[in-house]
């Protein structure tokens, strides 16, 4: 059934014998009038009040036309809800007042039968229900099940031998850089990997210890560790505050409060806010913490002793100054070994490592055979390195560690600073989750994944554990050495068991300096990501912002400073691009319903008398006076000036043009302030993705401001949610007419125009 054609629209038809104006849906628009000089609505009234000046002019030629058409009825929203059966939020229901017979077909049970079989159906259902949550939360139960022991246990076998090689020197090396023993790298690389295994959704990322949240968990440790005096008024000296905790004490309750951050995140599903931390401050903030992690090398490398640091904002200046204060002391022997151990690294990485990945799987454990190499010629009273005075690793137990809960008052004391920890561990692993799932086709759950890491590190805090996350390094070997699933690190966990219980003590003679050089050479990565600030410059202004100020801010004031710095800078960049909305006009391409900029495409041509104004962003109350202001500007008529111009015109005088009586003043104004053809303005709304209640009634009131001048608004392709915005907002249909596609809009606004074309000349 066709709806009831408009009153425009029977005008249209009733004049369709004119040569100007094709049948039902298809018109030929002209700029400017008829071929004819018949003018067009607004040049009338000019003509009139100008006398004989505008007769005198020659006829222009016609211009080019535009034929529009559409091989359907035109619809308005309304129309197309009513012939296409929409719902909305309506419910049909049969009536309670009719019979059970009259409402239900024959084949269908009855609720008697309905209500005798509730009780078994719901039986099956909470059963159904109770083993998918169980796989949900504990994914092992899943993918254990469906494991392909004849085709992955190989793999996962070689993987997780290669990983626990690798724990064994990053785990004592970056330990370090965490001021606790190094054993403690050893049992983070044990008790949260054997967690995660439970709980984690990613088959490759290998959790355990990373440099950045190492060095950022150690200025933690500093900071409440360090002593801090008071004066005393009594004998005008000092007295310590209280007893001061260990590091060991201090480390496992940053990682308590981390793990209890990311269980909050996860019972709140707020794994999203992963995504607020942009690719640009991520990269800016990894590569500034690398300079971090290499400045509290440098003192190993060099075999340098270095007054205490006491932390803080512009540490790493301190830091600086310090090392060159201090250069001349500087061990010969440490900087020998150091430079011999990162150029056999970095050999390794740079030349063997690529020519033997072509021919094997298996990576040559280089760093572990340089910790093996350091052990054995620093062992012994005639070792080669023995006697030359290096800085030894230090005592390091067998055993598992006796599981004990952090102090409670220690809890709150590092509450504030575990929430950076917390953040960017979950998205340093939570970026390598994707990266690695994205490339082996599997999906992870970000949700899930805080589920994992925050039960780790509470699990790891009971067992002298500092915060853990995913590194990059070990993820990458584990995956190129033919990992399948979490069993991998159920290997390697195995293996490094082994480690624990007897192999400990062997390392204890390895020079720090060997370890410092393995975490300088590993930072290479991080610190070549400076290169990426160009690229981020030249792409957006923000990002290079956004890069270029977490960087200073970590480097110059410190890590958890640049971090917030950083984020705020993020957020605020997001805010600003929300309120500066992408819009421009449209026209249609020739011979199609296609809608294009005309600035980009040279075939478009504009429609007569029609401005079609395209806004992709948000409508709110923070964005409603730039949406205003573009459209005012690109449809060229400000609808408050043009009122007051037509209101002057009326009263046949204009303000501040000389005196009462000068004509000429008047005419020569009148001829700077032609009155606008506009008949009608479309918003396409197909870019707008919300409005609130300020928007509706801005959209309202610029309707309503140009109906003033006799201009016709109407919307164009609204989202649903943008569409039940406006009615909830009870517009009514006079004053706001919504058209489901932009070519339906300009083609009922063209037939308007044409109407009123032809009643004009009648």
């Amino acid at each position: 059934m066709r709806r009831r054609r408009s009153a425009d629209e029977e005008a249209l038809l009733a004049a369709s014998d004119d040569d100007e104006i094709q049948p039902e849906w298809a018109y030929l628009m002209r700029d400017r009038g008829s071929p004819t000089g018949t003018p067009t609505p607004g040049t009338a009234a000019a003509a009139g009040m100008y006398g004989s000046t505008s007769t005198n002019k020659p006829t222009p030629s016609p211009p080019p036309t535009v034929s529009l058409r559409v091989d359907r009825a035109v619809l308005e929203q309304r129309d197309l809800q009513g012939r296409f059966s929409y719902h909305g939020s309506a419910v049909s229901k049969c009536s309670e007042k009719e019979p059970e017979s009259r409402c239900r077909p024959s084949w269908c049970p009855s609720c008697d039968d309905v209500r005798r079989v509730l009780p078994r159906v719901g039986a099956a259902c909470t059963a159904r229900k109770a083993a998918d949550g169980v796989r949900s939360v504990f994914p092992i139960v899943e993918w254990l099940g469906r494991y392909k022991w004849r085709e992955d246990l190989v793999g996962d076998l070689v993987s997780g031998f290669t990983v626990a090689v690798m724990h064994i020197p990053q785990g004592l090396a970056y330990a370090l850089l965490g001021n606790v023993p190094p054993v403690v790298g050893l049992y983070m690389a044990f008790f949260p990997v054997l967690v995660y295994c439970l709980f984690g959704t990613s088959r490759h990322v290998s959790m355990g210890t990373f440099a950045v949240i190492c060095l950022m968990t150690g200025h933690v440790v500093t900071a409440h560790t360090t002593p801090h005096v008071l004066p005393d008024p009594a004998d005008n000296g000092t007295e310590p505050v209280g007893p001061l905790p260990t590091n060991i004490e201090v480390a496992t309750a940053v990682a308590l409060m981390v793990g209890a951050v990311q269980m909050l995140m996860w019972a709140l599903r707020l794994g999203v806010l992963s995504a607020l931390l942009s690719e640009a401050l991520v990269s800016g903030f990894t590569t500034a913490a690398a300079i971090h992690v290499l400045t509290s090398q440098i003192k190993d490398l060099l075999g340098l002793q270095l007054p205490s640091s006491h932390g803080g904002m512009f540490k790493i200046i301190s830091q600086w100054i310090a090392i060159c204060t201090y250069i001349g002391t500087a061990n010969v022997a440490a900087v020998v070994v150091s430079l011999v151990t990162m150029l056999l690294l970095t050999v390794n990485n740079e030349a063997l490592k690529p020519w033997l990945s072509r021919r094997c799987a298996l990576p040559v454990p280089i760093e572990l055979l340089v910790v093996i190499a350091g052990t054995l010629l620093s062992t012994g009273p005639g070792a080669p390195l023995a006697v030359y005075q290096l800085q030894p690793l230090g005592p390091i137990p067998t055993g598992l560690p006796v599981p004990a809960v952090p102090k409670p008052g220690l809890l709150w004391a590092v509450a504030v600073e575990s929430i950076p920890i917390a953040v960017v561990s979950y998205t340093i692993a939570m970026s390598l989750a994707l990266i690695f799932a994205t490339k082996n086709g599997y999906e992870v759950r970000p949700n899930q994944e805080l589920l994992a890491q925050g039960a780790s590190n509470l699990v790891g805090s009971l067992f002298s554990c500092m915060p853990v996350t995913a590194s990059l390094s070990r993820s990458a070997v584990q995956e190129a050495a033919g990992c399948k699933t979490q069993l991998t690190s159920l290997v390697s966990c195995a293996l490094l068991t082994v480690v624990l219980l007897w192999a400990g003590p062997f390392f204890q003679p390895l020079p720090r300096c060997v370890l410092a050089a393995i975490i300088v050479v590993a930072l290479r990565s991080m610190l070549m990501q400076v290169r990426a600030a160009p690229g981020y410059m030249r792409n957006s202004r923000w990002d290079g912002s956004v890069w270029l100020v977490t960087f200073l801010a970590v480097v110059l004031v410190d890590i958890d400073v640049g971090l917030g710095v950083g984020a705020a800078l993020s957020l605020a960049s997001l805010v600003c691009q929300g309120v500066r909305p992408v819009c421009h006009l449209l026209a249609p391409l020739p011979n199609t319903e296609l809608y294009v900029d005309p600035a980009l495409y040279g075939a478009a041509q504009r429609v007569p008398g029609l401005a079609i104004f395209r806004y992709a962003g948000v409508i709110n109350f923070a964005t409603r006076p730039a949406f205003r202001d573009n459209l005012y500007r690109l449809v060229g008529v400000n609808p408050e000036k043009e009122f007051a111009r037509q209101g002057k015109v009326q009263q046949g005088h204009l303000q501040d043009v000389g005196p009462a009586g000068s004509t000429a003043n008047f005419v020569e104004e009148m001829k700077r302030q032609e009155p606008s053809e506009l008949h009608a303005v479309v918003l396409d709304m197909s870019g707008v993705v919300r409005v609130d209640s300020e928007g509706v009634r801005t959209l309202l009131r610029v309707a309503d401001d140009f109906a003033k001048v006799r201009v016709a608004v109407v919307l164009a392709a609204p989202a649903d949610n943008v569409l039940g915005a406006i009615v909830r907002a009870g517009h009514p249909a006079d004053r706001l007419r919504v058209f489901p596609s932009v070519h339906d809009a300009v083609v009922a606004m063209t037939a308007a125009g044409a109407a009123e074309q032809v009643q004009a000349r009648v």
